[in-house]
């Protein structure tokens, strides 16, 4: 009999203000992303087995958890609905770093994502689990992976942190340091590095780090306050797998840039384990590795 594979999925809210995010968070309603998550996973098909709503919480927070009792179903098409809890310590990576550790090798996958990114075509969890798949070396793939280069450490990093690792992989990780990743940050800076180690962790172990562009273009939620509301990458795919809370809900239009970097172009070669581990380790640019080959951008 074939084996059935088993998938937790996460979702880390936060319920405190934003550097950038939409008016209907800000100014009305503090739920809106809970909510439209429920949303999406009733409307577009999944084969999930449990999903974990994690809350990271300050003090001022627990006024809403009646309200949340009220909103958050038992079950969703089929998976269980967990409610989780926490400090408000170490952000998404805190969260996910505490409920891997919970359940560790209970699932043959655990899908992480953010509160604010919402999946939008049907059967996308079994996408990101027989894209894992063709991978050879995957060790987790995300939404917007980065190639080495000085304004990240000369490390290979996750872009976007949304994504998907096998229990396998995490577990050895794990196994190693006795954590997939910190879960004690307390600052976008500390987070950042969190995000840059998490990713280094797998290529320590053999593993590289991959993303969508082959089949689906990303839009990034940005939020800087430079006047763009998003990012735009793999432009030559026209289906979206994922989107922003600024392009599911409601707007009057919006300003979007265009990433045309080197290793953001159609006929880019992502770097081997070996290439990142060489960037890091002798502090060079992916582009000057020698087999870094220009892409021919017209």
């Amino acid at each position: 009999m074939e084996k059935i594979n088993t998938s937790c999925y996460i979702i880390n809210f936060y319920l405190g203000s934003r550097r950038k995010t939409i008016e209907e968070y800000n100014i009305n309603d503090r739920l809106c992303f809970l909510k439209k998550q429920i949303e999406t996973l009733y409307q577009y098909k999944h084969s999930l087995n449990k999903i974990i709503f994690n809350f990271n919480m300050r003090e001022k927070d627990f006024k809403h958890v009646n309200d949340l009792f009220k909103i958050i179903p038992k079950y969703i098409q089929g998976a269980e609905v967990e409610v989780n809890f926490r400090e408000n310590i170490g952000g998404s990576y805190g969260a996910w770093n505490d409920l891997f550790e919970t359940y560790k090798s209970d699932y043959d996958y655990y899908i992480f994502n953010e509160d604010d990114y919402f999946y939008t075509q049907d059967n996308w969890d079994n996408y990101l689990i027989n894209k894992y798949n063709t991978l050879e070396d995957c060790g987790y793939l995300c939404i917007v992976a980065r190639e080495p280069n000085h304004t990240n450490g000369y490390r290979k990093f996750l872009g976007m942190s949304v994504g998907i690792a096998s229990s396998e992989n995490l577990m050895e990780i794990y196994n190693n340091k006795n954590s997939i990743c910190s879960n004690n940050a307390n600052d976008y800076q500390q987070m950042e590095e969190v995000q840059k180690s998490f990713a280094l962790s797998f290529l320590e172990i053999g593993l590289n780090i991959y993303d969508i562009r082959d089949e689906y273009r990303v839009s990034f939620g940005w939020t800087e306050d430079d006047g763009n509301d998003t990012h735009r990458f793999f432009w030559w795919n026209e289906k979206d797998l994922i989107l922003p809370a600024f392009l599911i809900f409601p707007h009057s239009g919006y300003r979007w840039f265009m990433c045309l970097d080197g290793e953001m172009t159609e006929n880019h070669t992502v770097t081997t384990v070996e290439e990142a581990k060489m960037c890091y380790k002798d502090k060079i640019n992916y582009y000057d590795l020698p087999s870094y080959n220009p892409p021919n951008i017209k």
